[in-house]
């Protein structure tokens, strides 16, 4: 190093940090070389301490002064005061030759030189000697511009993307500090690259802000697209939009169910899960099956009573003989009674009907009213029921494929056939006192109720459920849809003589050859609060699941090689950090698994909050990348600084002073941790702040209140138009 560039020695050094004794010529704290003058001492600046070959890049974090009295030898005398300039520096990385690499293995020794940097050195700190035009996709390195350094303003700031999304991300700062523009500009500035294709982005966007830095609005009310060829999608959840987020209510599986309808463990949620179970194995594939599965299910049902035999018993076992027997003289049980022995030749048609009379024969009630079953009855029961489960338990030569189905499964079931058979089989099988059952699930039958007939609650259950079970590919559409993918050629969609237009409008883009979307934004903002947490959950989960399965050589691509970036707004809203007394939300415990176990499929997570202290530990811990804007709360400064590692402490305390759009990044996704200026979103999403004044002077300014407290209503929007408009003309 050039004598010109020593500005010091190393007087301490700890794990992390070291502090350097200035050289007292440094009055003015600027030191001029051949390549110009140079501030020393300025925060977030670094520092070289050569250590052998190698160079150690610490960032000031701290510059003081201190005077100290010095005693004569002859103790008779005290020397005026002597001025001595400290400075503390985080250690970051070092330089070997002109590759800089983050970490530290090497500590100075005391009295080490320090010395400022150079062009050369700044170069290797900030990757700028190795970019070059062309971008290696197997190792892109840190390619994607973010903005400027604050200190250098002369060098730009680029992320490495595999970095950046592939171990999870965390941009976080107070409102107002830049947070949404900071998202916007470094997806801007990726998907407008010439090299990048396509990209799979989306938006879970609580706020309405991101289709203003995705899409243009036109003067005649519609929408472009902003960045040229490059489309987004923009899914809205106002009901009365045409192209709104809809989701089949069988998508959710069991966990969903239990969550949404706030089943209490005990009773509630093993009977929900009972009347899922029975709602998805009848419409999960041949009617046989469903027959067969029941069968199976009502012999052990009355083995259960039977082995009780008490005498209460009798009327309950005779009732349900009875109801077996005349369910099996129905039409449609008929038929597929008569397909079940085609399946299994060892049973006829009368078989199961008679082993039921047969049951009701034994276990009726004989002798006194209130004699048990005594243990020979109990015996015959048990033998002549044996023998009709012993011929069902056998899989048949043609498989079950189809034919079983469980809680989780994402099949059809009637929704009106799940509230009012189902849930009564089920509360009739767990309790032999019906009363009793319906008593304790009554809170969580008010619920179901409430959900499947509130209209806020159409885009889950929908209006016209019975058009559903025609719809071929629903699952496939829905993640084509969500995920930004063309149509597939191959797939044969119901045509809309059979499911009409405006019922599934992710049905109706993909039947209507959508073209492929770089970015999905699932605009949330008018989405009921109460399911929130549901609806991001049941999207997160679908996702993750489906990048789970591209493992499987059908799916025609390998595990990770179909990479996802899921972006979370306001992620406090719906991943919060609970009370021990509480029970875990749905939502946080899937975006716990996603970020645990996301990376490995190709799922990344970029998580925004301006509340890191509400904000699920298990998530912001697991992301290795921090875009970090202004934080002025106490409480989400120590939050925060119990997540990120310690040697960035004394980095972290300058957060809250930050000016609007600096951001300091720290983590695996740049070279060295720096201050940065953030590139100006181009455009910028709707999140610029409140003018009031010009509010205030601008008298012509007043909403069309009637007409949105008519949309509020339910009385605005396109479908009411569409249904006026008869009465108009008559």
């Amino acid at each position: 190093m050039a004598a010109e560039h020593e500005i010091g020695r190393v007087i301490a050094v700890d794990t992390a940090q070291v502090t350097v004794e200035l050289n007292g010529d440094l009055k003015a704290l600027t030191r001029s070389t051949y390549e110009g003058t140079i501030e020393v001492g300025r925060i977030n600046s670094y520092i070289i301490i050569p250590v052998g070959s190698h160079r150690i890049v610490g960032m000031v974090t701290r510059v003081v002064m201190s005077e100290e009295s010095e005693l004569q030898t002859d103790k008779m005398m005290v020397s005026l005061p002597s001025t001595r300039r400290l400075m503390k520096a985080t250690m970051i990385g070092s330089i070997s030759d002109k590759d800089y690499r983050q970490g530290i293995n090497l500590f100075p020794v005391l009295d080490s030189k320090v010395f400022l940097t150079t062009r050369g050195d700044l170069d290797a700190i900030f990757g700028t000697g190795r970019k070059s035009a062309e971008i290696d996709p197997e190792n892109p390195g840190y390619c994607v511009h973010i903005g400027k350094s604050v200190v250098f303003p002369d060098y730009n700031i680029y992320i490495d993307p595999d970095a950046f999304f592939g171990k999870h991300a965390a941009i976080i700062g107070s409102t107002g500090s830049g947070k949404s523009c900071s998202i916007a500009t470094i997806l801007q500035s990726i998907i407008s690259r010439e090299e990048v294709k396509r990209t799979r982005i989306v938006i879970l966007d609580t706020n309405g802000e991101y289709r203003a830095a995705f899409q243009k609005k036109n003067a005649d009310g519609t929408y472009t697209n902003a960045i040229p060829d490059r489309r987004s999608l923009y899914i809205p959840t106002d009901s009365t939009e045409r192209e709104r987020l809809t989701i089949p209510y069988w998508f959710m599986d069991s966990d969903d169910f239990v969550r949404l309808f706030r089943a209490a463990p005990g009773v509630q949620r093993p009977i929900l899960l009972n009347s899922l179970t029975l709602a998805r194995q009848e419409g999960a594939g041949p009617q046989w099956t469903f027959l067969r599965d029941t069968l199976m299910q009502e012999c052990h049902r009355v083995l259960t009573l039977t082995a009780t035999g008490a005498w209460q018993d009798r009327n309950t076992i005779n009732a349900l003989c009875d109801g077996v027997v005349s369910a099996l003289a129905g039409a449609q049980n008929q038929a597929a009674l008569h397909d079940l022995v085609e399946q299994y030749p060892t049973l006829q048609v009368v078989g199961p009907s008679t082993t039921f009379q047969q049951v009701k024969a034994l276990a009726g009630r004989q002798g006194q009213s209130y004699d048990p079953l005594n243990m020979a009855q109990r015996q015959e029961t048990e033998g002549v029921l044996s023998g009709l489960i012993s011929s069902l338990a056998v899989v048949p030569a043609s498989g079950m494929e189809g034919g079983s189905s469980s809680a989780d499964r994402p099949s059809y079931f009637g929704k009106t056939a799940f509230r009012y058979r189902h849930l009564e089989t089920a509360m009739s099988r767990d309790q032999s006192n019906t009363a009793r059952a319906r008593d304790n699930c009554s809170t969580m039958l008010t619920r179901i109720y409430r959900l499947l007939e509130d209209s806020r609650f159409e885009f889950l259950f929908g209006p016209c459920s019975e058009e559903w079970p025609t719809v071929r590919h629903g699952l496939a559409t829905f993640l084509r849809d969500i995920l930004g993918l063309a149509s597939s050629a191959e797939a044969e969609l119901t045509e809309a003589a059979v499911l009409a237009e405006g019922v599934l409008p992710f049905y109706d883009r993909q039947r209507n050859d959508a073209n492929a979307a770089n970015v999905v934004i699932v605009d949330l903002s008018l989405l009921a609060s109460e399911v929130l947490e549901n609806v991001t959950a049941l999207l997160g989960r679908l996702i993750h699941e489906f990048l789970q399965r591209l493992s499987d050589p059908v799916s025609g691509v390998g595990r990770g090689e179909f990479p996802v970036i899921l972006v979370l707004e306001e992620a406090q809203n719906y991943i919060r950090e609970g009370r021990k007394s509480e029970e875990d939300s749905i939502s946080k415990q899937v975006f716990e698994r996603i970020a645990r176990e996301g990376r490995k499929f190709g799922l990344g997570l970029v998580v925004a909050s301006q509340r890191p202290s509400e904000l699920s530990k298990t998530v912001l811990s697991q992301c290795n990348s921090f875009v970090v804007h202004r934080l002025q709360n106490p409480e989400d400064l120590r939050y925060f600084r119990e997540i990120v590692p310690g040697i960035y402490n004394q980095l972290l305390d300058q957060l809250p002073a930050l000016a609007p759009r600096s951001a300091l990044v720290l983590g695996e996704c740049v070279q060295a941790p720096v201050l940065v200026e953030m590139r100006e979103a181009d455009p910028t999403p709707r999140s610029k702040n409140p003018q009031f004044y010009k509010s205030w002077t601008d008298e012509a300014l007043v909403p069309d209140v009637e007409a949105v407290a008519a949309k509020w209503e339910g009385q605005g929007g396109p479908a009411a138009d569409e249904q006026a408009a008869p009465d108009e003309l008559a």
